[in-house]
């Protein structure tokens, strides 16, 4: 502890909270009001943001610290990130903050970036809550204890993290791209680190990274959703506002990456399943009036189906993909084109290809349609994130890592202001050449090269500063997440096929509106080996009508800052809308449009046959993929052409390649239709008007297939041990399940529920399987168990997972059956059931603040007649359990004597 304190005097800013709370609080600084976001500042240095959202019932409290690997140095790769671990530890006051998280429920976690590392919890919204998690992030800013012990513990978990990654080609080929494209600057360089650098540091030293930079004067707080917005600025004042002003100074980074003098080259020679392109061009900082025009350019070249580079490389076959990104950061930023290739393509050649179509970016002539089509796609993502507050707040983490939170807006309203003159521009400018990383060195004359913008904090001030943006939006109403809420805001009814609609009248900021529909089709018999079909199609359905194209459908939707989705698994289409009130009947005309005109062009079919296949091909391998197959595959015996069998990832491949255009318009006019179907929408929408839309749209629209529930077949499992051997993978999965008979109604699920939450699912990362395998020996990364108890059959199952490092499967096979042995033989505790018990409820007040959540219920009511008020039901039931019937029904159901348990990686591996 000695060594600990002392390294601390070295940055002067070791302080105990426990004294600074007894001097005198301060109430934060008001400064601005840029569109609901109110700005506070203390003596400290901290900032504060207040986003008030009354229409939320949660709120989240986020914590961003201006620290990420571009401020790491030599022997410190990976220290920002190793530290985010650790200040999930404890703390000198509180102490176990992965305790009271997992006590409290709701959501938490910790990021490290580029430029930042963050921390954020999002809970019900209550006074409680509030306090508490100011006061905790206020503790752990200056009272993490950063024991050696815990990083011991900690360096595994986080070599396993990093192997994870390591499983990815196409992440692998970005990590190596962005080492080469940068000579000094530390974008260069992966967040999670080098693996000897994580592995060789020590407590003391990370002690004096932490106390370097977790300082007020290098935060800014972020308070969102429904709250009291004086008790939040006092409780600010209370733990914050106490803590002093560091007295040492923070150095800026000052490293500039020179001008690229040459194209640049790497190949990457590594196991993997799936071929891939990269290419990378180097960009400006976030706050750089070009950094908008750049991100349009992205899209007017990748979108699917108008990109130019989507048109000439995945229209024509010769890749399976395309996307590209630019991250929002501090200094110089880069555009990077991810482009994945099939497995029968020569990669070399391909390669060329790319390079030939991206050298045409500087010559193109863009028009003012694809500007058009671009502005709308990014505002309609802009919009999408603004109008959901928490998604908001955890969003600014890295605009402010960026440089300022108003930056954002300015951006937006670069947006807006785009011309093609400006896309011409950039495209000219940014994308030669000779500032592009995709293969070797080659000598030129007389180049010009592209250098980085730098800009300074003091620019960043001068551009902020005054900046007001735009006038504040209505405020959505309050609405409160609980059951009794739900049903007073509800409605329900039948269009005239005998479709089941529920209407939740809720504002949501902004004025959006979800929903979600499903609808069951036909029978087991006449969806015999047609599931693929069903999959396929459903992908297809947004790629052309009998009066509208492709491009016209996303174009639209896109001006309408609206989403349609659709998904096709077992007999049933699923169908999620995302759009605003006034848009709200022209997207379900598209919907309308989409299942009763779609004309499945042969191009399209076979591109997305193609890119699901390149998919598969680069799962061929990969540990989870095969770990969760083959456990479906040892633990059922369907029938190949049965609705639930479940094939092999060669299989998927082979069945996809087989599909014929005259089969997916078969299943389209005869097996799919809405007439058996249900859904639900949450939006301040008027009834009667809603009604009439939702008739317009699936009042006609029936199968001609007769519909009835297939229902799945029990299947009792035996004990197994089986390897799935996946070469040269770090990582590796341990997965097992036992069957057996349950459903819902069942006296014994609310005790069921309890008992898993105990063993494997409970609280954050507190339960017996997670703590044992990651807390106490570090041997898994991510470890614990989930229950599957369906509501219309008696087929159910209890499930537990592990990732690990192949080296350590021995290990994390013993401590996963001894732990579950344990709570066979000797069952949990009162003082688990009732930890436990809290967690969970908090758990489920968190989740019922969720649209998703609603519309989940009201659907499960209208399908299978469950009342909404089971919702609360169950949760009387648990409250009632005693620890004795929790441990009667743990035995009543498991065993390991009917364990089937897969493991998949490279265990031939040697230490």
């Amino acid at each position: 502890m000695r060594n600990l304190l002392l390294s601390g005097i070295l940055y002067c800013s070791f302080v105990s909270l426990s004294s600074v709370y007894a001097q005198k609080s301060e109430m934060p600084k008001y400064i601005t009001n840029v569109e609901g976001v109110k700005e506070y500042s203390l003596n400290n240095g901290l900032k504060v943001l207040l986003i008030p959202d009354a229409s939320q019932s949660n709120m989240v409290v986020n914590i961003v610290y201006n620290v990420g690997s571009r401020n790491e140095g030599y022997g410190e790769k990976g220290m920002a990130h190793l530290l985010e671990h650790m200040l999930f530890k404890s703390t000198k006051n509180l102490g176990d903050i992965k305790k009271m998280l997992s006590d409290k429920g709701g959501a938490a976690n910790g990021t490290t970036w580029l430029d930042r590392t963050n921390y954020y919890e999002v809970f019900p919204s209550n006074d409680e809550n509030l306090k508490w998690s100011i006061e905790m992030e206020a503790d752990r800013m200056i009272n993490a204890t950063i024991l050696q012990t815990d990083l011991d513990k900690e360096f595994s978990v986080v070599r396993n993290e990093f192997e994870i990654g390591e499983n990815n080609p196409d992440g692998v080929l970005q990590e190596r791209i962005l080492s080469t494209a940068y000579l000094w600057h530390n974008y260069g360089n992966s967040t999670i680190g080098s693996k000897e650098d994580i592995e060789r540091v020590k407590a003391n030293t990370l002690r004096v990274f932490y106390e370097k930079y977790y300082q007020p004067d290098n935060a800014t707080l972020i308070i969102a959703g429904k709250f009291d917005e004086q008790k939040a600025l006092q409780y600010v004042g209370q733990y914050l506002g106490a803590i002093p002003r560091p007295k040492r100074v923070l150095d800026k980074t000052y490293t500039i990456e020179p001008a690229q003098d040459g194209e640049k080259f790497v190949e990457l020679n590594r196991a993997g399943d799936s071929k891939n392109v990269g290419a990378l061009y180097h960009t400006v900082p976030y706050a750089d009036k070009d950094f908008a025009a750049i991100d349009a350019l992205g899209e007017i070249l990748t979108a699917d189906p108008s990109g130019y580079l989507y048109k000439t490389l995945v229209e024509t076959q010769k890749v399976s993909s395309v996307y590209v990104w630019q991250p929002n950061v501090r200094d110089a930023s880069f555009m990077y084109f991810g482009v994945a290739v099939p497995n029968d393509k020569d990669i070399k050649a391909t390669r060329d290809i790319v390079r030939t179509e991206l050298d045409k970016i500087p010559t193109t002539k863009y028009t003012d349609q694809d500007v058009s089509r671009a502005k709308a796609k990014i505002i309609k993502q802009i919009e999408g994130v603004k109008n959901n507050t928490i998604s908001f707040a955890i969003n600014l983490t890295e605009i402010i890592g960026a440089g300022d939170f108003r930056l954002g807006y300015l951006y937006r309203d670069a947006v807006e202001k785009l011309t093609k003159e400006d896309i011409q521009r950039v495209a000219e400018k940014y994308f030669r050449s000779n500032n592009r990383t995709v293969g070797i060195f080659i000598p030129s004359k007389d180049e010009q090269r592209v250098k980085s913008v730098e800009y300074t904090d003091e620019q960043v001030l001068a551009l902020t500063k005054d900046y007001k943006g735009k006038a504040l939006e209505k405020e959505a109403a309050a609405f409160e997440a609980s059951i009794k809420n739900l049903k007073q805001n509800f409605a329900e009814g039948k269009l005239s096929n005998g479709v089941k609609y529920g209407l939740i009248k809720k504002e949501i900021k902004g004025g959006k509106v979800q929903a979600n529909f499903k609808f069951p089709v036909s029978n087991e018999k006449d969806l015999a080996g047609k599931t693929d079909t069903g999959g396929i199609l459903a992908q297809l359905l947004k790629t052309g009508t009998k009066t509208r194209t492709k491009e016209q459908i996303q174009d639209r939707l896109d001006q309408l800052k609206s989403s349609i989705y659709f998904n096709f698994s077992g007999q049933t289409l699923s169908v999620n809308i995302s759009t605003y009130k006034e848009s709200f009947k022209e997207v379900m005309e598209i919907l309308n449009d989409l299942l009763v005109n779609s004309t499945f062009p042969e191009n399209e079919l076979t591109k997305t046959i193609t890119e699901y296949n390149t998919y598969l091909e680069s799962n061929l391998n990969d540990p989870q993929t095969v770990a969760f197959t083959e456990l479906s595959r040892q633990t059922t015996k369907y029938d190949k052409s049965s609705i639930f069998y479940t094939p092999t990832i060669q299989e998927q491949i082979d069945a996809f390649k087989k599909i014929k255009q005259t089969e997916i318009v078969d299943f389209y006019k005869n097996i799919l239709g809405g007439n058996n179907g249900i859904g639900s929408v949450v939006g301040d929408l008027e009834a009667k008007s809603t009604v009439q839309i939702l008739e317009n749209t699936f009042g006609k629209w029936n199968s001609k297939s007769k519909y009835e529930l297939a229902k799945p077949t029990y299947f009792e499992t035996k004990v197994l041990d089986k390897d799935y051997i996946t070469p040269d993978k770090e990582n590796a999965v341990a997965l097992g399940r036992i069957g057996f008979k349950m459903t819902r109604s069942s006296a014994d699920y609310p005790a069921f529920v309890m008992a898993n939450e105990i063993l494997g699912s409970g609280g954050f990362l507190s339960a017996r399987i997670p703590m044992r395998l990651r807390e106490k020996e570090g041997i898994s990364y991510g470890a614990g168990s989930f229950i599957d108890v369906p509501i219309t059959s008696d087929v159910a199952s209890w499930s537990y997972y592990a990732f690990l490092n192949p080296t350590k499967k021995s290990a994390v096979e013993t401590a996963t059956k001894e732990e579950i042995a344990k709570a066979l033989k000797d069952g949990f505790t009162a003082e688990e059931l009732k930890s436990n018990l809290v967690s969970w409820q908090n758990e489920r007040k968190t989740r019922l603040g969720s649209d998703d959540t609603l519309m989940n219920l009201v659907n499960t009511y209208l399908q299978y007649g469950v009342p909404l008020e089971d919702y609360d039901d169950l949760e009387n039931k648990v409250k009632a359990l005693k620890v004795e019937e929790v441990n009667a029904v743990l035995k009543k159901y498991l065993s390991l004597d009917k364990m089937t348990s897969v493991y998949a990686g490279d265990f031939n591996k040697k230490l």
